[in-house]
């Protein structure tokens, strides 16, 4: 599993039709046989994501990502060429607290941006329909973020909302790099 990031220019997403538009591509990519997409948010100049994917999988289908995203974003401004102003950057995730830990600060990125006041409240993250609080997009599998959880008895979603909320609250996570 992987950590991803990619910083963008000022407004790698200008307004919710940019966020539409790349959400739909992450669905396509997420499509591709080993490539398990298991959480996303989309801020203003940067996307986090987690997936999961075979060996030699990420490079191709980031690429796939970005540049169908940049097309449509250059085409929709009338520019050309790059939209991130660096290659993505990922991390191996090394176990279920590592996994845990970089899943609650993905879900609290916009709560530290100051853009909502709960991880649950951002639209354009996968944590709300994760912890099933909004529908769910369809592409994301939180399969092997609920397995980090086999310890918890009771509901799983519900353990994960308050572990997310838990980080908030106590700064205890590592920023991703």
């Amino acid at each position: 599993m992987y950590t991803h990031v990619v910083w963008g220019y000022s407004a790698f997403f200008g307004d919710d039709r940019d966020r539409i538009e790349f959400v739909r591509h992450l669905s396509r990519v997420s499509a591709w046989d080993g490539f398990t997409c298991i959480a996303f948010c989309l801020m203003g100049n940067h996307h986090h994501l987690i997936v999961e994917v075979d060996d030699g999988a990420l490079p191709p289908a980031m690429r796939a990502l970005n540049l169908a995203y940049a097309r449509a974003f250059n085409g929709r401004y009338g520019l050309r060429g790059h939209v991130q102003f660096d290659r993505y950057g990922s991390r191996r995730i090394l176990g279920d607290d590592d996994l845990l830990r970089r899943y609650a600060y993905l879900a609290n990125n916009p709560v530290e941006a100051g853009l909502c006041e709960t991880a649950a409240d951002w639209l354009w993250s996968s944590h709300a329909g994760t912890i099933g609080t909004q529908s769910a997009f369809p592409f994301v599998d939180p399969t092997r973020l609920f397995d980090a959880f086999r310890w918890t008895p009771g509901d799983r979603r519900d353990a994960l909302r308050r572990y997310v909320d838990l980080c908030r609250k106590s700064g205890k996570y590592t920023a991703m790099s």
